[in-house]
């Protein structure tokens, strides 16, 4: 399956599945199989650079990115 199929399928999970799915990325990143590139660091350091106070909501998150579906 490539990269941009799985992207595809993702909106397609309910928020549990995408927990899940988070959650093995997360270890695969701590267990070095993982290598993020420089481009995926640089947007980790700017969103951590972000005060907390403009932090979205994750339901809100959650709103938005399924607006994002024209399905």
């Amino acid at each position: 399956m490539s990269v941009n199929e799985i992207l595809a399928e993702l909106p397609k999970l309910d928020a549990a599945e995408l927990q899940l799915v988070f959650q093995r990325t997360l270890e695969l990143h701590e267990s070095g199989v993982f290598t993020a590139s420089p481009e995926l660091l640089r947007a980790i350091d700017e969103a951590d650079a972000i005060p907390e106070e403009q932090d979205v909501d994750i339901e809100e998150a959650f709103r938005i990115v399924k607006s994002w579906n024209t399905k």
